[in-house]
């Protein structure tokens, strides 16, 4: 027997409706994306809750740490939030342990609902800050040979897209062999070096995968260790930048700037999110 989930806020889907609408929903840890309506959780029940479409104002992720909250500081032991605003403006905060299910939850929603938001308020008003800042900051001029080396590396972010679940599991296994790396002082059991060869082995797997990828590409940028757009991207600013013409400078310096951040340093809530998506890759290859 399928139970029926509890509706939050005025609007509601007819009960047969709103079944078939849940049954068929895309679910990404607790929470999933229907044609009609999101299902949400509740503290112990996955998409326990409905949300209609026509309800909803903004979805966003929203990180705290584990420690001190999320206050623009530092990049680890983070616990992630999806944040759903509806009416006239009431929140329902979801609890995730998988950041990354998170950020899958809101890349899928973007593609069936692109007209929702999918930044608070607050964020909203520091993207245009920023960039009011960005415009009025000048511009080096670029030479043919930076033009070129920013057609490769958008060239080569084309070439990830082809296949993103490669770069986003080279991603995420990276983060997860991360995690188990800095478990080694803890007490040592059966159930630990289970996770860990198991870590390892998937960290490896990833790689492999994407070292095969992009075997036959000739003159792709940077290794497959690090083959994620993010990293791209930044090598593209670094350049813009006037701070290289060279991709092996370029990724360099794209090193460095990751190594100098730390918790007690403050970033903005996307350069969180970049750095959440790449440093562990920098980390575990010692950034070779």
């Amino acid at each position: 027997m399928i139970w029926k989930p509890v509706k939050l806020g005025r609007e509601a889907l007819e009960r047969e409706e709103m079944l078939r609408d849940r049954k068929s929903c895309r679910r990404f840890g607790p929470c999933g994306v229907g044609e009609k309506a999101l299902y949400l959780s509740s503290f112990y029940i996955h998409c326990h809750y409905y949300l209609p479409y026509k309800g909803i104002l903004r979805v966003y992720k929203r990180v705290a740490m584990s420690k001190g909250g999320f206050s623009h500081r530092g990049v680890f032991a983070s616990i992630p939030y999806l944040v759903v605003v509806y009416d006239n403006g009431v929140e329902k905060q979801c609890t995730y342990k998988i950041e990354d299910q998170v950020d899958q939850f809101l890349s899928y929603l973007k593609e069936k609902r692109p007209e929702i938001k999918q930044m608070s308020p607050q964020g909203e008003i520091r993207a245009a800050e920023r960039e009011q800042r960005r415009k009025k900051k000048p511009k080096p001029k670029l030479t043919q040979e930076a033009e070129s080396l920013l057609d490769t590396l958008r060239g080569a972010e084309a070439v990830l897209e082809e296949y993103p679940e490669l770069y986003r599991e080279l991603s995420g296994a990276a983060r997860e062999k991360r995690q188990v790396l800095l478990s080694v002082g803890e007490r040592r059991n059966k159930k630990l070096k289970k996770r860990e060869e198991a870590a390892m082995a998937r960290a490896d797997r990833a790689k492999e995968a994407m070292e095969h990828f992009l075997s036959g590409r000739e003159g792709f940028p940077v290794p497959a260790c690090y083959a994620h757009p993010v990293v791209l991207r930044r090598m593209e600013r670094v350049v813009k930048e006037g701070r290289s013409v060279d991709a092996a400078q370029a990724l360099s310096a794209v090193k460095d700037d990751l190594r100098a951040l730390n918790s007690s340093v403050e970033v903005s809530r996307e350069e969180y999110d970049e750095v959440v998506a790449v440093k562990a890759m920098f980390l575990n290859e010692e950034y070779r």
